[in-house]
């Protein structure tokens, strides 16, 4: 059942014709950086910085600082002076090409039929701008009324991967504390949306102008609309994309921990986020990595199910992003046995203690959803979560 409705925002809620928009936006970014600081063909170092995305082997920095880091690179500023004139482009250039976009019919009355329904509605836009730049885009959309209604916005200071890598999804779903079939996503991009948001298993819909938006927010007001979405058919290309879609969501979610907060903890019964740092850690390994090791070397192995860590687990780290980067080195371990699994091996079976009959490919499922249990407590311990 959907319990969440990701949207797409250019060309779905924002009328925002691509080549235009894309020239119109370089032509700004150029005279911007050449009145303002004697740089010449700035547009040519951002492309170049936006090719830097989506990195193999994924470096978990964040959209902003990749393009940053490139920029730097590539410009002839300090980090300073290119820090301020980036900020001065958003406030000042970037704003006067709102005249090249439209609001799309519709857009405003689908929104508030879908958070009528109690549903988590996230803008899933391609994380290239900044939070304020972003926001400004909903804004011009028409949609300023509901920006606080939103359970979560992708942008450049808060992603990771972007699109069209099926790891932006994964990154997407696990911050908004659903499962990828518990989600539908409405985009108007075959390459950028319905392709890599159903490689992780994440419901689809496409639209194509403002008379399909009319259509959707038709039928999402009809009764029992959500319940048509039945739980998706798993492959084993829908597993490494959320691990590493789950990874940087974690590096987002610890971006805003504040010193005193590694510690704390919400209720005597839950853990802190060090602790929970910890769990993930100190259990990918002997367990998460050790079962998915017998189901491919032993036949029909029986696999135990751990008892069950009780609220008092001690710290494995004075330091919370040692910990991460521990589950990461060992999350890469997991990855590179998953990597090199063939068709049939991905097939093979176990029985469970809790499960029963199992597979591979359902125990490495299992992993990603035990990753996005512990990021939803992280952000509930946060008091990030939408509610």
């Amino acid at each position: 059942m959907i319990k969440a409705v990701l949207l797409d925002l250019d060309n779905t809620l924002l009328h925002n014709p691509d080549r235009e928009w894309v020239a119109a936006f370089r032509q700004q970014w150029d005279l911007h950086f050449a009145e303002s600081h004697g740089v010449e063909n700035a547009s040519s170092a951002l492309r170049n910085a936006i090719r830097c995305l989506n990195r193999e082997p994924a470096a978990y920095r964040s959209n902003a600082a990749t393009i940053f880091d490139a920029l730097s690179f590539e410009m002839p500023l300090t980090e300073a002076a290119l820090s301020t004139a980036i900020t001065s482009f958003y406030q000042g250039n970037y704003r006067g090409l709102r005249e090249n976009t439209a609001p799309i019919a519709m857009a405003a009355e689908l929104v508030e039929a879908l958070l009528r329904q109690n549903l988590h509605v996230a803008i899933a836009t391609n994380p290239f701008f900044p939070e304020g730049a972003t926001r400004e885009r909903i804004g011009w959309a028409g949609l300023s009324d509901f920006a606080a209604d939103f359970a979560f916005i992708t942008h450049s200071e808060n992603m990771h991967f972007a699109k069209p890598n099926p790891a932006y999804y994964a990154e997407t779903v696990a911050r908004v504390g659903v499962e990828p079939d518990e989600a539908l996503l409405i985009g108007d991009s075959v390459q950028n949306d319905i392709e890599p948001a159903s490689a992780i298993g994440i419901h689809t819909w496409r639209v194509n102008g403002i008379a399909d938006l009319s259509s959707v927010y038709d039928q999402v007001r009809e009764s029992g609309w959500r319940q048509k979405y039945l739980s998706r058919q798993l492959q084993p290309s829908m597993i490494l994309p959320q691990y590493s879609g789950n990874i940087a969501a974690l590096h987002g979610l610890l971006a805003e921990v504040k010193p005193h907060q590694w510690l704390q903890r919400p209720d005597p019964q839950e853990w802190s986020i060090l602790q929970i740092l910890c769990h993930l850690w100190e259990s990918e390994a002997p367990v998460h990595r050790a079962r998915l090791k017998a189901i491919r070397d032993q036949d029909d192995p029986f696999i135990a199910a751990p008892p069950p860590p009780g609220p008092d687990i001690p710290t494995c780290h004075e330091e919370g992003y040692e910990a991460l980067y521990c589950f990461q080195r060992e999350r890469k371990e997991t990855i590179s046995l998953l990597s090199a699994l063939t068709p049939a091996q991905w097939d093979r079976t176990a029985r469970h203690s809790i499960f029963g009959l199992t597979t591979m490919l359902e125990m490495a499922h299992f992993t990603a959803q035990h990753d996005r249990l512990h990021i939803t407590q992280l952000c509930q311990t946060l008091g990030k979560c939408a509610e």
